[in-house]
């Protein structure tokens, strides 16, 4: 099994006290990791992870969205309000954030009909690491 190289610990002999010493590497700092994180690209340019989270709502209720972008999707029969603005079956709305912005907005979702088998509000958010 190959390990990563900062995972590996250092063996040193001490020959005068016939000692094996063993130092593990120390745990790297926040901007360490940050750096890592946010390395270069092949081409030169730098980048950064993210991940896009997906959830779903079936009533009316606030939903929080402290990521760059955030995507609404209704997929049931019914409409949905999503802070006033209506979504019927099958539209879509998107919210894009300039690069490196959080959007901390709370939206509030609110469905035509409060408990229903047709209220389907699916929510996309592009989150970074």
């Amino acid at each position: 099994m190959n390990f990563p190289k900062a995972m590996v610990p250092a063996m040193r002999h001490d020959a005068a006290n016939q000692v094996e010493n063993i130092s593990f590497p120390t745990p790297l700092t926040d901007r360490q990791k940050y750096d890592q994180i946010n390395s270069l690209g092949r081409n030169g340019q730098r980048y950064i992870q993210y991940y896009i989270e997906t959830k779903f709502y079936y009533q009316t209720q606030n939903v929080y969205s402290d990521c760059n972008t955030i995507t609404f999707v209704n997929l049931g029969a019914n409409s949905v309000l999503v802070n006033g603005f209506p979504l019927t079956q099958g539209q879509q709305l998107t919210i894009e954030g300039n690069y490196m912005e959080i959007d901390q907005t709370q939206y509030q979702i609110e469905f035509s009909t409060s408990i229903s088998v047709d209220n389907n509000l699916a929510v996309l958010r592009k989150l970074y690491k």
